[in-house]
């Protein structure tokens, strides 16, 4: 089927920590797309929850009408801990892996100029606001081995079904041998895994390298980067009623992933013995958003917001290098190294819709909730224009895939903050809904959320810890009628996040 070659095709780690070893796919549009919670510690204790709140040092990165809120200046930064753990799991084999980082996921700066209840003015002022906020943090490590079957075919197989999938023909392989790699399958024939061969017809045909019994597979990918968003925003009052407000944010992306897969032969009737890919590539670049939202207070106990996020226009650089080894008992190594690619593109991600409402219980504190709406199968690759203004079509067998496999996503967030004299208690619960349209396994992605904090005339302290929890399945190649390995992945990753501020 289709999907299922889609879904065994990707790491799609839903956590925002996906990755695959071929750049420019479906993986890539849901890494850019789907967030993780983020904003301060605060915002972080009770869930992400803030689109009605307001008046918070990460608000512009979802609702900047809360900067219409500010009666005063403030600055405020928050370092944190993530602790990620990852654990695989295939034909009784199992593993974990953990990897660890310290940054600093929010910071932001507001200066208000709020009127005095004195001055008579429907208009109650406005606010500038500045933020950076991390959307997602991609630094994680995972392992797994395998044993197949004795008549299983492996990643040889797979070379050779991609080559003749392609159309390669001896004349094309043989030029990449004499003039520099630029093809996994290109690698394949230079490690002499994989031959042309000629039918009666005289068509040609590839042929996988013949080995015996149950191969030793094994994987090891490490990823490093962040997704992270700067926001300038301004924010105004109406009456202390209606509060509207309007950012614009800059998204930066840097990931790096570098992984090595094995295979090795148990059987000693062929020369073969085993193989080595090394793949690595990055991706950096930058994209922009437009985001307007508003808060309504109709009472003093309930805010109602809504706030609407363009669709981020990113471009985005690809390098990228991959090298084959295949050793044989009776020669050296054979090695071959494809020639280090680079590659500039756009990428359109989703429109993002929030809305929200606040309950205030009196001074002993709140209960707040969200909903935001994103169609993740809207995502969409685009190649560089020419000097003409002109784009290929190189994309379009992508985007089909994107939009067969993803679909449009609810995620929700509660919290509530408790309140007693100078300190604040609070709790959160967050779903990232499942964006696949029809997978093997579920998608959604829960995170529960506990925070306190301190609050003084001018300074202000805030803890929170934030924990969220994933599966999904990775294969490192598929054929088109299964066969392939697959890899049950469970992701957890821990948040420790405080935040200090200032008033002024």
């Amino acid at each position: 089927m289709k999907l299922h070659k889609t879904f065994l095709a990707s790491l799609a780690l839903v956590l925002g920590w996906s990755g695959t070893a071929f750049a420019q796919n479906e993986v890539d549009a849901l890494r850019y797309s789907r967030y993780g919670v983020s904003g301060s510690a605060r915002i972080q204790g009770i869930g992400g929850a803030q689109t009605a709140l307001g008046a918070d040092i990460s608000t512009m990165s979802v609702n900047p009408a809360g900067l219409g809120m500010f009666r005063r200046s403030e600055f405020g930064i928050s370092p944190g801990l993530q602790f990620n753990n990852t654990q695989t799991s295939i034909n009784g084999f199992n593993s974990t892996q953990d990897r660890n980082t310290l940054s600093i996921p929010q910071a932001g700066l507001v200066l208000s100029n709020h009127k005095s209840d004195e001055e008579d003015s429907d208009w109650r002022g406005a606010s500038l606001g500045i933020s950076l906020t991390r959307l997602n943090n991609f630094n994680q490590q995972l392992n797994y081995s395998n044993t197949t079957g004795e008549t299983t075919p492996t990643i040889v197989e797979y070379f050779a079904d991609q080559a003749n999938a392609n159309g390669r023909t001896l004349a094309e392989l043989n030029s990449e041998f004499n003039n520099g790699f630029t093809s996994l399958e290109g690698l394949a024939f230079g490690t002499y895994l994989i031959d042309v061969q000629t039918d009666d017809n005289g068509q040609e045909f590839v042929t996988p390298l013949t080995r015996i019994g149950s191969m030793n597979q094994a994987e090891q990918i490490k990823r490093s980067g962040s997704q992270n968003q700067f926001d300038i925003g301004v924010g105004t009052s109406y009456r202390d009623k209606l509060y509207l407000g309007a950012s614009l944010g800059i998204i930066t992306t840097n990931f790096t992933q570098e992984s090595i897969y094995t295979e090795a032969e148990n059987s000693a009737e062929t020369a073969f013995t085993g193989l080595e890919l090394r793949d690595q590539f990055t991706t950096q670049g930058a994209g922009v958003n437009l985001r307007v939202g508003a808060i309504f207070r109709p009472i003093d106990a309930v805010r109602i917001g809504a706030s609407v996020q363009t669709p981020t226009a990113y471009t985005l650089n690809d390098q990228y290098q991959r090298s084959l080894y295949a050793s044989y008992d009776d020669g050296p190594t054979e090695s071959a190294s494809e020639i280090p690619g680079e590659f500039t593109y756009q990428l359109t991600t989703p429109f993002r819709a929030n809305g929200g409402v606040a309950v205030f219980l009196n001074k002993y504190g709140f209960i707040t909730a969200d909903v935001e709406y994103v169609d993740y199968g809207s995502t969409r690759f685009h190649e560089q224009q020419d000097e003409y203004g002109n784009a290929g079509n190189y994309f379009t067998d992508v985007n089909n895939t994107i939009a067969s496999t993803y679909k449009s996503a609810i995620n929700y967030k509660i919290g509530a903050e408790g309140r007693y004299e100078v300190f604040r208690f609070r709790a959160g619960y967050g779903v990232s809904g499942d964006p696949y349209r029809n997978a093997s396994f579920d998608g959604k992605v829960n995170s529960y959320s506990l925070g306190a904090g301190v609050r003084l005339q001018k300074y202000y302290l805030d803890a929170a810890f934030v924990s969220s929890k994933g599966n999904t399945r990775y294969s490192p190649y598929v054929f088109s009628n299964g066969g392939e390995p697959v890899v049950d992945i469970d992701q957890k990753q821990n948040t420790l996040l405080f935040t200090l501020g200032y008033n002024f």
